[in-house]
């Protein structure tokens, strides 16, 4: 899974791989992600990247798989699992999620059914000097069974992680593709 405070604030130059901001705040039986990166792409290139669904397990490590369905012009259903390293083990997790777009702006999520207690949250891109900004916040309430403290440290490393890989991504695509 993906689930992916504060901005980054240092632009990337061409060919070089952006930071990622991230914090895992545990607030209660919630957790509470926020994510940020400013990735050398026009928006509509970074938000064609996170929206093309189907293809991100080829970039986001430990998402093995990813299928989307169309339900109207900006509402998807979006299968996924991803396995995260639990010390020696790898734990699956799937998420059926319902995805709502707003073209070059913003996704907006929540778990219809899955492995979370509830899972919820968006993806925000803004034009930057640099680029665009994305920012990505989630609030997520894990099963009884789930040892909060080791979620959330789990969590922090692995969405530093994805996001390390969407910077990767993204400055491969600003040399193949450009979108208007």
């Amino acid at each position: 899974m993906w689930p992916l405070l504060f901005l980054l604030t240092t632009s990337a130059d061409a060919g070089e791989i952006p930071e990622p901001s991230v914090s895992a705040i545990l607030s209660g039986s919630e957790i509470e992600v926020k994510s940020s990166i400013v990735l050398p792409v026009k928006p509509c290139t970074a938000y064609a990247m996170l929206t093309d669904y189907d293809d991100l397990p080829q970039f986001i490590p430990g998402l093995v798989e990813s299928r989307s369905h169309r339900i109207s012009s900006h509402l998807y259903d979006v299968l996924q699992v991803g396995e995260v390293p639990v010390f020696i083990f790898n734990m699956k997790m799937t998420s059926l999620l319902e995805m709502k777009e707003t073209p070059d702006r913003k996704i907006t999520f929540r778990q219809i059914r899955g492995d979370f207690a509830s899972y919820e949250g968006e993806w925000d891109f803004s034009k930057e000097k640099a680029g665009t900004l994305v920012r990505y916040s989630a609030n997520m309430r894990f099963k009884p069974y789930v040892p909060l403290l080791l979620a959330r440290s789990i969590l922090d490393e692995d969405v530093k992680e994805k996001f390390a890989a969407i910077g990767r991504e993204s400055v491969d695509r600003k040399h193949l593709f450009e979108c208007s």
